[in-house]
């Protein structure tokens, strides 16, 4: 049975080897320096880099993979996505969805975030812990996807952003919410026991409201001692904690509880700015799911305390954006995939850069800055001897022109190759 999945992998993905592989790239960049190297040699055994050596000539040795007119980066990473979440598709109704749904969705978003270049994510909430169910399939190599941190649901107060069925009517209730409900340091401490018994690598909570039915987006959902509880619990065990805060009083409770990340983040004040540097948080602001709900979408929230049109709404995000990027507030790339189709992720950069962060460091906030976060400066983020083999390659300069990542050509993932070359290896 495993040596017909075999075949047909290796029919489907092109070059899928276990063994020793060799890369030649024709420049490839280092992400700690900035420095482009010509003609580089990589060489990949056990799906990890071996050896690289620079200014080398390519042979005629059918083996290698000739990547000689790209431009090679280490694979990207997403710091915000929900894979197995289409709710940027108003027509595909994913609450009456069985349990299951959630997760077969999943495989098929999965697909398109490492096409297109993302190689790994942090899956933040999920419905029916799918988020879990899916890391493990790929894991396991039962379908392909990026390598995945997941939180499983979010906790949420009663009535928070990330309570399913906010919009129910008062004589209903769930047989079983779909989401997290945890109110108070007891059960907040219960149920970050839980996820942790689960198996999740991160532990998420709702610190503000959302764009959600039936909240408020700026305001605060829970007290610093509540968020200070899940983050004693999640640091037992070595793990960290993000918290979705969009609002100033949330992003300050949750700060000053010891949180890792802030999601997010659209309403920052400088006090809040202050705060993030002082503690040395990572800020993780989703302007494409916000440029996708304004834009393109057109979305309005008056009904959330929000008066401005929808350009007045992104424009000050960004401006946001951008005063924390000028104060040295440690960026990284996180798109909130799920709200706009998957497989997008990458035109975030140009976003980015028009706000005002420069190209190198926008590639750098979903490289070397990611796997920062991730805590996992060894096995990703730059191409180096002894990590994995994720790789990406594109046809130009994205130092010069960030948008050249929306069209990634080439892709590993830790010596496999999911997207070869058209027509070549």
């Amino acid at each position: 049975m495993k040596s017909w999945l075999l075949i047909i992998l290796i029919g489907l993905y092109g070059n899928i080897v276990f063994g020793q592989q060799v890369i030649f790239a024709g420049k490839l960049l280092d992400v700690k320096t900035g420095e482009w190297h010509s003609n580089a040699l990589m060489t990949i055994n056990e799906g990890r880099i071996s050896d690289i050596k620079m200014d080398q000539q390519i042979t005629d040795d059918g083996n290698i993979i000739d990547l000689s007119e790209y431009w090679v980066l280490p694979g990207l990473i997403d710091c915000h996505t929900h894979l197995t979440g289409n709710w940027y598709d108003e027509d595909f109704d994913t609450y009456t969805l069985p349990s299951p749904a959630y997760g077969i969705i999943g495989t098929v978003n999965a697909e398109h975030t490492i096409q297109a270049g993302f190689t790994t994510v942090r899956d933040l909430h999920s419905y029916f812990y799918a988020d879990i169910a899916l890391r493990d399939a790929i894991n396991q190599g039962m379908i392909i996807g990026p390598r995945m941190k997941v939180s499983g649901p979010g906790l949420s107060m009663t009535g928070g952003h990330g309570a399913w069925g906010n919009w129910l009517s008062p004589q209903l209730e769930l047989k079983e919410n779909p989401g997290l409900i945890a109110d108070g340091i007891d059960e907040l401490r219960r149920e970050t026991r839980n996820l942790i018994r689960l198996n999740v690598d991160w532990i998420k909570i709702f610190a503000t409201g959302g764009f959600s039915s039936g909240t408020i987006p700026g305001a605060s959902a829970y007290s610093e001692d509540e968020l200070s509880i899940v983050v004693e619990e999640a640091n037992k065990y070595g793990m960290r904690v993000a918290a979705h805060a969009h609002g100033e009083q949330g992003i300050i409770n949750a700060i000053n509880a010891g949180v890792s990340s802030i999601e997010h983040g659209s309403f920052l004040s400088q006090e809040a700015i202050d705060l993030i540097k002082e503690k040395d948080v990572f800020l993780c602001m989703d302007l494409l799911a916000a440029h996708y709900d304004l834009f393109e979408k057109d979305r309005k929230y008056e009904d959330q305390g929000i008066e401005d049109d929808s350009k007045e709404l992104y424009e000050a995000i960004a401006g946001n954006f951008k005063a924390a990027y000028d104060q040295g507030v440690k960026m990284v790339f996180g798109t909130d995939s799920g709200v706009f189709p998957h497989g997008k992720n990458a035109e975030q950069f140009k976003l980015m850069v028009d706000a005002g962060m420069t190209e190198w460091d926008a590639i750098k906030s979903s490289t070397i800055l990611a796997a920062e976060l991730l805590r996992e400066e060894d096995n990703m983020g730059s191409v180096e001897v002894g990590k994995f083999a994720d790789l990406i390659a594109v046809k130009g300069n994205p130092v010069e022109n960030i948008q050249v990542l929306e069209a990634v050509e080439f892709v590993m993932k830790g010596g496999v190759v999911v997207k070869p070359i058209q027509g070549g290896q």
